[in-house]
């Protein structure tokens, strides 16, 4: 575990481990606490020397988790791990809802507006869910800089260059700036054309060219099956009805389709990359199978924090930290005013006896964070994971948690932050 130290000005040194001297400084008024968690000091006088070492910055991308590592001289000075929003799109959509309902119930005439989209014609706009990602990304490498002195930036922005596993010749750097617009389908119309032409113009059944050719899906879209090429094939029309009716049960058996993958996730880190590359043009970019191929020599288990560290140290043997920060992004206010199908039920989006949600609090020596208050005065306390925590086991009077028990320690904030045992395990 490290002491975050920055300097009178502002600038950040290298962190300590002589918690000794930290606390005399305290003591001492030569050093206050700005932070917490984690927990960082700024002196008040100007030191003799600011030599500080060369810190290498990783980042492990994601569309739900974020790890992060900060290296200098082989030893883990910082590590990360942050779950990113999901429920935007959710949100947008139920508040859609209620606007809808709204004007169509029978309440005073609201005139319909349909030409004030004007944020939906922005250039270069991002869809909130994306946009969010994209600033917890930013967000999270901005604040290692506010704690160590960051020299250099390393970002794992994919996986693998699928294009270039299926064509090497794109590695060619007279062919790669317009060698990846021609996939299969560069010439054709559409997928239909191209498995017509790759087919012949054959029936894959009875062989034969004459009549009417139908491109049939192999596993159905009913089923899961994708629009892929792989899962289409040419069938002339009697096999093709004799095929849905049933009658070529044996043909049927040998089909090997494809189903419909999900995208989502992919196509949000698509957009993400860029747009990290874009704000970070100093940043040097990496691959996942480069991060799994040293994880594995070094023999460690598979964790985002612990990618970013092997990233960071470029494969190499590092010193491991014993402490982890999980961090937790949520919204910064709740919106939700009442419940109810009329909205009869009135939701305290306010203070209660002090606490509001989120607020991070100590429970009986140890530390929780608020998932929901009663106005009795009791509250249920839940882990930087979203899990509420049980009490039933405490004696009478403990099990359930009041809010006049519990010590607050940090404000609501729109990122959660819990320090954590890390220790290594070999896979």
């Amino acid at each position: 575990m490290f002491v975050y130290v920055i300097s009178k000005n502002g600038q950040p040194l290298m962190p300590t481990s002589r918690f000794g001297k930290v606390r005399r400084l305290l003591n001492a008024n030569l050093a206050k606490v700005i932070r917490h968690c984690p927990f960082t000091i700024q002196l008040n006088y100007e030191p003799e020397t600011e030599v500080v070492q060369e810190v290498i910055l990783e980042q492990d991308t994601g569309s739900k988790h974020i790890g992060t590592a900060c290296i200098g001289n082989s030893k883990v000075l910082y590590q990360s791990q942050v779950e990113l929003r999901d429920d935007i799109k959710s949100k947008m959509d139920g508040r859609r809802r209620a606007r809808r309902f709204r004007r169509n119930r029978k309440t005073r005439y609201r005139k319909a507006r349909f030409l004030n989209r004007r944020n939906s014609t922005k250039l270069d706009r991002l869809p909130p869910s994306i946009k969010s990602k994209v600033n917890s990304h930013i967000k999270e490498l901005n604040f290692c800089y506010t704690i160590l002195p960051v020299v250099k930036e390393v970002l794992e922005v994919a996986q693998f260059d699928t294009q270039l596993l299926q064509n090497p010749t794109l590695a060619n750097e007279k062919v790669k700036y317009w060698g990846y617009q021609k996939g299969k389908l560069y010439g054709f119309d559409n997928a239909k054309a191209y498995v017509l032409i790759r087919d012949n113009y054959t029936c894959q059944c009875c062989k034969t060219k004459k009549g009417t050719l139908r491109v049939h899906h192999k596993i159905y879209r009913s089923q899961g099956g994708s629009d892929d090429i792989e899962n289409l094939i040419t069938l002339c029309e009697d096999c093709h009805k004799k095929l849905h009716r049933g009658e070529l049960k044996e043909f049927e058996s040998k089909l090997l389709g494809k189903k419909k993958t999900n995208l989502r996730y992919a196509t949000q880190m698509s957009v993400v990359r860029s747009q990290l590359l874009k704000n970070r043009p100093k940043a040097i970019a990496t691959f996942g199978y480069v991060t799994k191929a040293n994880r594995q020599n070094l023999g460690l288990e598979k964790t985002h924090h612990i990618d970013a560290c092997v990233i960071a140290n470029k494969g190499r043997q590092f010193e491991q930290n014993d402490v982890v920060y999980f961090k937790k992004c949520i919204s910064r206010q709740d919106r939700q005013l009442t419940k109810g199908i009329r909205g009869e039920k009135i939701i305290p989006t306010s203070k209660i006896r002090g606490f509001r949600k989120f607020d991070k609090v100590k429970y009986l020596g140890q530390e929780y964070f608020i998932k929901g208050r009663r106005s009795a005065g009791t509250c249920s306390l839940m882990d930087i994971f979203g899990k509420p925590v049980d009490f039933s086991h405490m004696p009478k009077g403990w099990k359930t948690p009041k809010l006049g028990n519990c010590q607050r320690i940090q404000a609501r904030t729109s990122i959660l932050t819990e320090r954590r045992s890390a220790i290594p395990v070999l896979s």
